[in-house]
């Protein structure tokens, strides 16, 4: 397992050090740093993280603070030269608590513990018929069963459901990466959609509810290996 991991620390000598630790285990793999919670705010809406490395201590927007601000919080490991915080954080089910300067031996014990974490959150979303998503202010549950496809439309994705649509902010990218139903399937840069929904098939295009969705040429190839064909 390897995670897509967000370095949030105001210290420019603790950022380097948290990333040298990174970098010697096949496990994570750096895909941002900031310098505060504000950049990290934004950044998370655009790039797909699963595991964050977060300071305390910062200005504008504490490492807390963020926690509490993100509707759906990747997993965290608290990394702070102080140890006041610690009863805090986990009361925001953080992955763990590091104190600076942080050993290797140390940090992998927190690596190992975010892959158990990771493992049972996959085990139970797999597990799971329906998912919530945030749409107008609210959690609303989503069976999976009555999704057609998702749609990307900008910095929001549509959700074509039997009912309803509902536009929520996020990104194809990141919900492609959460889903681990096997019904679902990305066939083009702009849908997922619901194999199970599909009505028919012609050249580069499939049928959903009278909708006719493109099917890129590097996915085609996955689509038909996941169907049956007689």
């Amino acid at each position: 397992m390897t995670f897509r991991a967000l370095i949030v620390d105001d210290d420019p000598i603790s950022r380097k050090a948290i990333e040298q630790l990174c970098n010697k285990t096949n496990h994570v793999e750096v895909v941002g740093i900031c310098e505060n919670g504000l950049d990290a705010k934004k950044m998370l809406d655009v790039v797909y993280v699963d595991l964050m490395f977060l300071d305390i201590e910062m200005p504008e927007l504490t490492g807390i603070q963020l926690l509490q601000e993100l509707s759906s919080p990747p997993l965290a490991i608290i990394t702070s030269s102080k140890e006041d915080y610690a009863y805090e954080a986990f009361e925001y089910q953080v992955v763990d608590y590091l104190k600076k300067p942080i050993p290797y031996e140390r940090f992998m014990k927190a690596i190992e513990q975010a892959i158990i974490t990771q493992e049972k959150i996959n085990a139970f979303k797999k597990q799971s018929q329906d998912i919530y998503v945030r749409h107008e202010g609210k959690y609303v549950r989503v069976p999976f069963d009555s999704i057609y496809y998702f749609e990307n439309a900008g910095d929001y994705v549509r959700i074509k459901t039997a009912s309803q649509n509902l536009i929520i902010h996020s990104t194809l990218k990141n919900i492609d990466k959460r889903l681990v139903d096997p019904r679902f399937l990305r066939i083009h840069r702009s849908f997922i959609v619901n194999l199970n929904k599909i009505q028919d098939i012609e050249e580069n295009t499939l049928v959903i509810d009278k909708d006719v969705i493109p099917i890129s040429r590097a996915n085609k190839s996955t689509l038909m290996g996941r169907l049956n064909f007689l």
